[in-house]
């Protein structure tokens, strides 16, 4: 996935190398900022110039540096020797040794740990490797392939590490090579003829002499090391200062709406705030579909998947039903344990550690709930696992909560997201790197979108009926017509998902909408991941975009008609390749070709 933020404070740089220094430099930070920093959490004063003591970041929960992970495998070590070491002894490959005999630079020893590490979650029985002959001479072309500058692991701290181990084995010469961007290093001490003056007589001086030089050197490579590294962290915040948190301020006017008090927050707790409201929208979905509907629930046998905390098992305890069977693969079934015994339900409520698709249960259920749902609904979602536990243990007539769900397309006019992601690389502190373009494109933005900015109309692409959708039916191929709704330009798709739950899990017809009031006369409930205009209801799941490289200027009237494709990556089937094929149709014709009328577009969410 592509969050916003996260472009910003990894493409801030003014060249594809200076931001894989910033990504190998923050390789520990990255991907918790992208998490925990939304557009709305900052007030000016959390940036001022008082703000200096950056190094409190290292205190944040999730920021403490992890134990360095094997290149192949998942074992981790107290340091980054050891892990090569590990590496050449056990996997019969030598980083050290390879970077230095192929004569790899920083940023391509980057691209190989990268690789690595995908190679390592992608490819069968990696683990098992134990003569990796990979890299043969140098030239591979994934050394040369910017997608590996962008760490795969997160919190890998070898990608800062290894840096350390050349200087650590490395000569003065090595040492003096190692320039700062103004081609100055700190003076030395005692340069390298003034010990050709100093000649020793015995063993023991020629002893003392030579532990003198290594210590010199070492000295030396550590000082000019310094030296980089704090001018280059300088830079780099400056440039973070610069792109990153003028990125959030845009942002947060985007998101924040006209009405008063939807002012940008600022005070102390009020990330744990804005993630309890975005999740509010959610967790509330379920609680009012379980508590409104005690009736369907009182007495029955009710099946979580993926309890995680256990909150949704309580909801179906405390409204009446007989039996709550809780399943998780993951630690926190042991948090749940705590809460449901903590609140007294262990009677109710039985937990299974395990997954779904293996897993046996004592009996068949008759409601099936769970909180399955990724960004653009199906990235990294839970469905496939739902959909077995509807054909596993689902009585006939049984009832899924959510009981359906239903992909949107619209569009908005919010040109900054292709200012941002696009628009930046044409003029980068004077220079033009358009190949920088290339990756960002595919990438589908999550952020939040402003309602005033949609142009079109909105349409269904994909509409999940639970009850009867097969896995293989998750991936899809849809038609779409979006007419304009007012003269205006497009700069990109945005896709979002609506959710419904009903009292007998029957399917919602299409012209259904998610209005409080549709849901009130069909007796339903539900909530949208849509554009709102109160923060109250927006949700962590926030909106796609697909943003075009040039936007479109339109007419009302004018429409753009084309095919959305949807399918897993056929390496992680977790992740989300997408294609839009477009053209536009418009009620003034014209002779003249405008190349952004017609594209055939693809984008990823990784």
């Amino acid at each position: 996935m592509s969050n916003r933020i996260l472009q910003g404070a990894s493409t801030g740089g003014s060249s594809s190398n200076d931001a894989a220094a910033s990504a190998a430099f923050n390789a520990r930070r990255q991907s918790t900022i992208s998490q925990a920093y939304t557009q709305s959490e900052y007030s000016e004063s959390e940036f001022g110039e008082q703000d200096n003591g950056w190094d409190d970041w290292e205190d944040e929960e999730g920021m403490a540096a992890c134990d360095p992970q094997c290149l192949f495998c998942a074992q981790t070590f107290p340091s980054a020797r050891e892990v090569f070491d590990h590496c050449t002894h056990t996997h019969g490959f030598d980083f050290l040794r390879a970077r230095q005999q192929f004569d790899l630079d920083f940023y391509q020893s980057i691209r190989l740990i990268n690789y690595l590490r995908q190679q390592a979650q992608e490819v069968e029985n990696f683990a098992e490797t134990t003569c990796w002959e990979g890299l043969k001479d140098g030239e591979e072309a994934f050394l040369a392939d910017d997608e590996y500058l962008r760490p795969v692991l997160e919190d890998d701290s070898l990608l800062f590490a290894f840096e350390d181990l050349d200087l650590e084995e490395g000569t003065a010469d090595e040492a003096m090579l190692m320039m700062t961007p103004q081609g100055e290093v700190p003076k030395r001490r005692m340069t390298r003829s003034s010990w050709e003056d100093v000649v020793p007589t015995t063993d023991l001086e020629r002893l003392l002499l030579k532990q003198v030089q290594q210590a010199e050197e070492k000295l030396f490579a550590m000082e000019v090391q310094h030296h980089n590294l704090e001018q280059q962290f300088q830079e780099y915040r400056a440039r973070v200062k610069e792109s990153f948190f003028d990125t959030l301020e845009d942002a947060t006017a985007r998101s924040v709406v006209s009405q008063s008090g939807r002012s940008r927050a600022g005070g102390e707790g009020e990330k744990e705030k804005r993630e309890k409201e975005m999740d509010r929208v959610r967790t509330e979905g379920y609680r009012d579909y379980i508590y409104e509907n005690k009736d369907i629930f009182k007495g029955k046998t009710v099946l979580d998947v993926g309890c995680g905390t256990g909150i949704l098992s309580m909801f179906a305890a405390k409204a009446g039903a007989a039996r709550v069977l809780s399943v998780d693969n993951s630690d926190i079934i042991e948090k749940a344990r705590k809460n449901i015994v903590e609140n007294g339900f262990q009677d109710v409520i039985t937990l299974f550690r395990g997954k779904i698709e293996e897993i046996k249960l004592p009996c068949k259920v008759d409601i099936i709930i769970s909180e399955w749902m990724g960004y653009f609904l199906l990235y990294e979602a839970m469905l496939d696992s739902v959909l077995v536990a509807r054909d596993r243990f689902l009585v006939p007539g049984g009832i899924l909560a959510p009981s359906q769900t239903r992909i949107l397309l619209t569009t908005t006019s919010d040109e900054s997201f292709l200012d941002d992601s696009i628009h930046y690389w044409n003029d980068v502190y004077g220079f033009r790197m358009s190949t920088m373009k290339e990756n960002v494109l595919r990438e589908a933005v999550v952020d939040f979108v402003s309602p005033e900015t949609i142009v079109t109309n909105t349409v269904t692409i994909k509409d999940l009926p639970h009850q009867s959708i097969t896995v293989a039916g998750l991936d899809f191929v849809s038609e779409f017509d979006l007419e304009m709704q007012r003269d205006d330009h497009v700069s990109a798709f945005v896709g979002y998902f609506d959710t419904w739950f009903t009292r007998d899990g029957k399917d919602v017809p299409l012209e259904v909408g998610i209005s409080k009031e549709e849901l009130k006369e069909h007796q339903m409930n539900g909530f949208t991941t849509g554009p709102v205009y109160t923060r109250s209801e927006e949700t962590h799941w926030k909106q796609t975009m697909f943003v075009l490289e040039k936007a479109i200027v339109l007419k009302k009237g004018d429409h753009i008609k084309g095919t959305f494709y949807c399918n897993k990556n056929h390496m992680n089937p977790r992740a989300l390749d997408l294609r839009v094929v477009y053209e536009v149709v418009r009620v003034e014709k014209t002779e003249e070709e405008r190349p952004e009328d017609k594209a055939d577009l693809t984008f990823f969410l990784r």
